[in-house]
């Protein structure tokens, strides 16, 4: 059986990114995952733009509404996709669970700017009984899920201590990469600001050092109007690994003796991709969030673990 999925708001995310895309390489959207997935049966879409409407239902032939009261008296759909922009993510989630009780809503990421918001979604999801998930895509992905099995099986071997640079704001897109950290190394244990830095909008772009369970790392903020950077770098008693370009380049290099220097070690100068499949990430998504809706074993971040990302950015916002 398929589980009915409405996606409320096309835009980049929603459905806008890979439009022009060939559907058979990329799958960025939530649109285009649900559509796609055996799991799920895509049955309407909302947004506010005539144009996007128009475009989502040339796209996949289903229906589409400007509201979501709209869609959601037509249908009363298992999952709810809420794509919007964050500001509007507690309203739009508080109409969905006014209207219908689906059995999930993926939300965008972060849940929200501020903490006390971000706690009463989690806790209206609870209260309706839809579990909650948030859309941190880097975790679906197979190379992440693979450090993860080298991280928990000791093949990358413990200390480890890294750096990462983000860019866009610390909420925004840093929260991506400090949720990815926590995916791999446990629960953030303590921080350390290091510079306060400046502000992308009104989101903070701190450097600051933070130590989780299984690893300490320093986090930089880039200037994302010179150019994109998003990359981690991680060194560990057995070798070094790159999460480079947004981890669209994903290397290891084992510690081996050295040839020329006996009884020395150093990196393999070989570096071992690890492969990724960015190109269809949100199809990825939607798979980890089958398996979690079906009880088995999923990498998908939960409401719970997003709300905990931002109680601790908040930590490090209000020590700036």
């Amino acid at each position: 059986m398929t589980l009915g999925v409405v996606v409320v708001g096309l835009g980049q995310i929603g459905m806008a990114s890979d439009l022009a895309l060939d559907p058979g390489v990329h799958v960025y959207t939530h649109a285009r995952a649900f559509h796609q997935h055996p799991a799920f049966e895509l049955l309407a879409g909302v947004d506010g733009s005539a144009q996007r409407r128009a475009e989502f239902t040339q796209a996949y032939g289903r229906p589409v509404y400007a509201t979501v009261s709209e869609a959601l008296r037509e249908f009363d759909p298992a999952v709810v996709a809420i794509a919007v922009p964050t500001e509007a993510h507690a309203a739009v989630l508080e109409e969905v669970l006014a209207l219908r009780k689906p059995s999930a809503i993926i939300c965008e990421k972060p849940l929200s700017y501020k903490l006390d918001e971000a706690a009463r979604i989690v806790a209206s999801c609870t209260q309706a009984g839809s579990q909650l998930f948030v859309n941190y895509v880097r975790r679906a992905d197979p190379a992440v899920r693979e450090i993860k099995a080298r991280l928990d099986s000791g093949q990358i071997a413990l200390p480890l201590k890294g750096v990462a640079w983000y860019s866009k704001g610390l909420f925004n897109n840093g929260s991506h990469f400090f949720d990815l950290l926590q995916y791999w190394l446990g629960e953030l244990l303590a921080f350390k600001l290091v510079q306060k830095g400046r502000c992308w909008g009104s989101d903070p772009e701190p450097d600051f050092i933070a130590t989780f369970a299984s690893g300490q790392i320093h986090f930089l903020a880039a200037r994302e109007e010179d150019y994109s950077h998003y990359t981690v770098e991680m060194v560990s008693p057995s070798g070094r690994l790159r999460y480079d370009l947004g981890g669209s380049r994903v290397l290891w290099q084992p510690a081996i003796p050295s040839i020329t220097s006996p009884g020395y070690t150093v990196l393999d100068p070989t570096e071992k991709e690890i492969p990724n499949d960015l190109a269809k990430i949100q199809l990825h998504v939607a798979d980890q969030l089958a398996a979690a809706l079906d009880g088995r074993p999923a990498a998908i971040c939960t409401g719970v673990q997003a709300l905990q990302t931002i109680e601790h950015l908040t930590r490090i916002k209000n020590a700036l």
